[in-house]
């Protein structure tokens, strides 16, 4: 099987083959140069499962451009034209290799052409005056080791792609100009991205007032303009098609189409789909308040770098300040869960120079300090001072910032500063926020346990235990019982410390976090390592590895690596101890 791979006499040997087939397109399709990367480019109707007409095709059109690279200059009269024989061209020596695959393969010679007594052979050397029937082969087999050499060379580097996709494209696209009501509905559907309705297609066109509808959709259906699956149900049309036929539309046209299009999306809870509509429409502001609202919806369904990618389409002069900041800041947090660090900071920054209001500032600064602290911590501390000295003293966004600020101080091991940030957060949170005391109170236990005050971490860490099982937020829950465990684990408690990181993995298996689930395991694992309980400590670590290895976890793998490495060397195991170090 000869594949992408083929060299030298064994290519010359498939291009000798496919000029000899190039009339039949179903031989040519079933040339494997039809299948390899020389063709993907021009299969503009479907790349993923095309028909063996269209790879025929595809291969058919690809040695048209190899042949008409071989003239050594402009050509009077293209292939499809027809060439008088006093064009000068023909006997040329320097055009004897683009005549001789042109009118021998491509376009050959009728029998009526024929000299007497002759054939093709006979007939082009006439034509052209190559001297001898030797010499005509000679330039024959030149020509097409020359073509091979050009299309083995565009299968490894495909700098000619562009240029052969745009070939294939006006090609499908000429029988479409003198079918206006077909070339109206590919227009339409060049509107939408993906898979879209058949019915919405339909409903668009009759406000077109487009007539024969159902007849010219059956019609590119067949043709494979459009490909329609779903029992019927539904429409696609190919995204390099789409783009060549959306260019060629009048802007009121697509816009109108757009909004459409959008109404129709919002109406299916489709936000995304809906918004990058409103964009395409004109309607910014409607684009941006519908991604606003639905945010929460569209992060929760895992669209988190198309929604990041879709507000990155807004320009600063389509929306008023008020709505630039708010979605500003919407990316900001988006690109900073989504671990595009500078990015999210190039989002405040846009924010910021375009307001003046003194909270969003300081909400800014907030998250230009959070992003900040595993990088530079200094710059984080500039950025919360700036942000508590912009917040109002009540509310509940100066307490959050106050306990944010006090977990860095406590990394740096600045214990009276995150003392007094706490203490001023817990001072000036209402009693009746459980969720931002508990925090804090979450905060206040990492302290104490870093002063080694145990008796008031333990205190702390059960506070905020309590406020949030009454809020019912499981996740914090959890977070409050392994943050009781660690405490434990410092105290030499491993036994209380198995048990609370045990409830914590109970709450991650019900919801079935699997990420939380490796971390639960490797403080399992540390508490029953510190406890000399070696065999159960490896078991933990190998669940844990294998959950990281599953799910993809760099930081928790390695970790997870050196600590069965560790444990396995205390129970002798050197050659496997030894393995999971280097792997570490």
């Amino acid at each position: 099987m000869v594949t992408q791979s083929a060299t030298g006499s064994e290519f010359d040997r498939l291009v000798n083959a496919a000029f000899k087939e190039y009339h039949s397109v179903l031989a040519l399709a079933r040339s494997p140069l039809a299948h390899m990367a020389l063709v993907t480019p021009l299969l503009v109707l479907d790349d993923v499962s095309p028909t063996a007409e269209e790879r025929g095709h595809a291969l058919r059109l690809v040695l048209e451009w190899a042949v008409a690279r071989l003239a050594p200059g402009s050509v009077r009269y293209p292939i499809g034209a027809d060439r008088p024989y006093d064009d000068p061209t023909w006997r040329d020596p320097h055009w004897w290799r683009y005549n001789i695959l042109r009118h021998r393969y491509l376009e050959p010679l009728h029998p009526d052409e024929f000299v007497q007594g002759g054939r093709f052979t006979e007939t082009l050397l006439a034509l052209t005056g190559i001297p001898s029937a030797d010499a005509f082969f000679d330039e024959r087999n030149r020509a097409i080791r020359e073509v091979a050499r050009w299309l083995h060379q565009q299968t490894s580097s495909a700098q000619a792609d562009r240029e052969l996709q745009q070939l294939a494209l006006e090609q499908v696209y000429q029988p479409l100009q003198s079918d206006s009501t077909a070339l109206a509905l590919l227009s339409i559907a060049a509107t939408f991205d993906d898979v879209f309705p058949r019915a919405l297609l339909l409903e668009m066109a009759a406000e077109e007032r487009l007539v024969d509808v159902k007849e010219t959709l059956a019609r590119l259906t067949a043709r494979r303009f459009l490909l329609i699956g779903d029992g019927g149900l539904n429409l696609w049309l190919s995204p390099v098609l789409r783009t060549y036929v959306y260019a060629r539309q009048e802007q009121p046209h697509r816009r109108q189409r757009h909004l459409q299009v959008a109404r129709y999306y919002r109406g299916q809870a489709e936000w995304l789909q809906a918004a990058r509509h409103f964009q395409r429409a004109g309607r910014q502001k409607e684009a941006a308040r519908l991604l606003l609202t639905e945010a929460d919806e569209l992060i929760n369904e895992l669209q988190l770098d198309e929604l990041c990618e879709t507000i990155l389409e807004f320009k600063r002069g389509q929306l008023d300040a008020e709505l630039w900041v708010a979605i500003q800041i919407l990316l900001c947090d988006l690109l900073s869960k989504a671990g595009r660090q500078e990015e999210a900071i190039a989002a405040c920054r846009r924010a910021l120079a375009a307001t003046d209001a003194a909270v969003q500032q300081a909400r800014l600064f907030h998250r230009m300090g959070k992003l900040y602290e595993k990088h530079n911590q200094l710059h984080a501390l500039g950025y919360y001072r700036q942000a508590a000295e912009l917040f109002p003293a009540e509310g509940d966004e100066l307490p959050a910032l106050l306990k944010d600020r006090a977990w860095l101080h406590i990394l740096r091991q600045e214990w009276t500063l995150a003392e007094a940030d706490l203490a001023q957060a817990l001072a000036s949170t209402p009693a009746d926020d459980r969720t931002t005391r508990a925090s804090v109170f979450d905060a206040l236990a990492s302290l104490r346990r870093h002063q080694k005050r145990y008796a008031e971490a333990i205190e702390s860490a059960q506070t905020a235990l309590v406020l949030r099982e009454a809020a019912g937020d499981l996740l914090l829950v959890a977070a409050s019982s392994n943050n009781l465990g660690l405490i434990y684990n410092d105290m030499g408690e491993y036994d209380h410390a198995i048990a609370a990181f045990g409830e914590a993995m109970q709450t991650y298996q019900a919801l079935g976090n699997r990420s939380l689930i490796a971390g639960a395991l490797l403080n399992i694992g540390m508490a029953n390592h510190l406890n000399a309980r070696l065999p159960e400590a490896a078991d933990s670590y190998r669940a844990s590895l294998a959950i990281c290895r599953e799910i993809g976890l760099p930081l928790v793998e390695v970790r997870a690596q050196y600590n069965l490495a560790e444990s396995l060397a205390e129970l002798g195991k050197d050659d496997a101890a030894r393995r999971h170090w280097q792997a570490g």
